[in-house]
């Protein structure tokens, strides 16, 4: 089986590659997502393990990326790696990807096998299962711009919505992400990977 890792500083990369090596399967290993969309157009893989959000990749990104591979490699086990703990935020991947297992990066990595499935257990107590709250795709959309612009106004002109429609967005958002200000919701959108970078 080969493998493809997306790990930024390679902390998952040596630890599987030990236990992967001895038992016939083959991990590949690239430190972003550019770099794994070149890996998958020249080789084979079975199997995908990455972060949720890496240095360069935000969630989006990595969203938009599983989405890709999906469609045109389903049959590719995915299991997704994240210190993020926001049960809206990881309900709303396992709700949007199909069959992939999410897990917290501090698991133990034969965790990490298990949930590839390597050797034929059931993984179903490994998946992840949060609360009922998720975010929209609506709400996932605004992310981004959530954190690109300070001001709703500006948000809106250039989405062309109403600015009570953004408002709404944001207070939906910051109730299930659990932020009681504005303060806690910028640092959850930096946790998120995203930058204050204007368009």
């Amino acid at each position: 089986m080969n493998i493809l890792n997306i790990d930024a500083n390679y902390w998952a990369s040596q630890g599987l590659s030990a236990l992967l090596n001895d038992k016939g399967h083959q991990l590949l290993a690239c430190v972003s997502i550019s770099e794994a969309k070149q890996v998958l157009i020249y080789q084979h893989v079975d199997a995908l393990i990455l972060e949720l959000k890496t240095e360069v990749d935000d969630v989006e990104a990595t969203y938009v990326f599983l989405r890709l591979l999906q469609a045109l490699y389903p049959h590719v086990n995915v299991v997704i790696l994240t210190e993020i703990t926001d049960s809206a935020l990881l309900n709303f991947f396992a709700n949007g990807l199909s069959s992939v297992i999410i897990l917290s990066k501090a698991i133990a990595l034969k965790k990490i096998i298990q949930g590839l499935n390597l050797s034929g257990e059931d993984n179903g107590n490994i998946r992840f299962r949060g609360g009922d709250s998720s975010l929209s795709p609506q709400e996932f959309n605004m992310l981004k711009w959530f954190s690109q612009y300070s001001s709703q106004r500006e948000i809106a002109m250039r989405l062309n919505l109403n600015n009570k429609t953004i408002s709404h967005y944001k207070r939906s958002i910051s109730l299930k992400l659990h932020c009681g200000n504005n303060v806690q919701f910028h640092d959850c959108l930096m946790k998120y990977g995203f930058n204050r970078n204007i368009l």
